[in-house]
């Protein structure tokens, strides 16, 4: 065999080599894609089975909802770490916590206070020695989360320049971040609405802690259904809201987590230097 021959084949061979190689490296390619699309497939069944909620995002068109829902609302705590406020309103969780009756009456105005569509009503009025009375729950749920500064505030006897702040902050987050359509009509779009507070809140089969979970909701706005509310044994705190979801199915959601666009709200001021619970307006 001449020298350009053996040349020759060394050459072909390492053209085969090559090609093999290639080959190889293709396969190689193709089953690491398919291992990773098959761990990628399965961490999504794995992460939709658990019921985690879908990411939210906001774009020019407002709120996109996750499948069991309307919208979900950025909930943002207005109150400033160590600011006035923030100090007063501790100190209020603190006392509504362990139903400190000495404290609340403290804030109170002499001329009482308006909850809700009633009179002004005084202390003595709010029974404040039951620590199971209603107005303890409806404050103790109002304080329990964000706050913000009250855009439009009522007129009232507080300390020239004083802020007045709002608890919690549903209603003013609702009416931006989910306005009603040209189509609805007076308060119709609220009244039909509750927002649900909370990282991965159970929505359930019953009206029980026992029941099956058919969603989780987080911060959430759904379908209050009134046709299955329970009036007789409803609490602000202890007790469930009927509600439907996008897909139409039904379930509860424990009323410690359901806010109503209209419920009841606190609102808060100065008077003679003190922060003072000035009223309580809403009520659905």
């Amino acid at each position: 065999m001449s020298k350009s021959d053996h040349m020759a084949k060394k050459a072909t061979k390492r053209g085969r080599y090559s090609l093999k190689k290639l080959r190889w490296s293709i396969l190689m390619a193709i089953g690491v894609g398919l291992a990773l699309g098959a761990l990628l497939a399965a961490l999504i069944r794995a992460h939709s089975k658990a019921g985690e909620p879908r990411m939210i995002t906001f774009g020019a068109s407002g709120p996109v909802a996750p499948p069991n829902s309307e919208g979900q609302l950025i909930l943002e705590d207005e109150a400033e770490p160590g600011s006035d406020f923030y100090e007063f309103r501790a100190q209020l969780r603190e006392a509504v916590q362990k139903r400190n009756a000495e404290f609340l009456g403290s804030i109170l105005p002499e001329t009482g206070i308006t909850i809700g569509f009633s009179r002004p009503q005084t202390r003595e009025n709010l029974n404040l020695d039951d620590p199971k009375g209603r107005f303890w729950l409806i404050l103790e749920k109002a304080v329990a989360i964000g706050c913000a500064p009250a855009e439009n505030p009522p007129p009232d006897n507080t300390d020239p320049g004083s802020e007045i702040w709002v608890c919690p902050n549903v209603a003013q987050a609702f009416a931006r971040q989910v306005p009603p359509p040209a189509s609805s009509e007076g308060v119709s779009w609220q009244l039909e609405r509750v927002v649900v507070v909370g990282e991965n809140v159970n929505a359930r089969s019953q009206p029980s802690l026992d029941s099956e979970a058919i969603a989780t909701l987080s911060n959430e706005v759904v379908q209050l259904d009134r046709d299955r509310q329970l009036p007789e044994t409803f609490d602000p705190i202890d007790s469930w809201t009927a509600i439907r979801l996008s897909d139409d199915r039904e379930g509860y959601v424990y009323n410690r987590y359901v806010y109503s666009p209209l419920e009841s709200h606190a609102l808060f001021g100065k008077i003679n230097g003190e922060w003072q619970l000035l009223g309580m307006p809403g009520g659905d």
